[in-house]
């Protein structure tokens, strides 16, 4: 632990690695809003591509397992 005292900023990096953080997601929040909207569109459509089936299959299984099967029976005559 004495070599360590020497050391520039070994005390600090808890506050060192939050500052770091904070840098590191400042400079993806100002990547992020200059993006052109072709790379918008090639990021949010695998995203479509792959989330659709996967809402068609959760949401009615969601569905049956809290609905009861008589309001489903209702809302189906309905």
């Amino acid at each position: 632990m004495e070599a360590a005292k020497g050391l520039p900023g070994v005390g600090m990096e808890p506050f060192l690695g939050r500052l770091r953080i904070k840098l590191r997601e400042d400079a993806m929040r100002a990547y992020l809003t200059n993006l052109p909207m072709r790379i918008w569109l090639l990021l949010v459509a695998p995203a479509v591509v792959v989330g659709y089936p996967v809402v068609r299959i959760v949401v009615p299984a969601v569905a049956r397992a809290v609905v009861p099967e008589v309001v489903r029976t209702v809302l189906h005559v309905i």
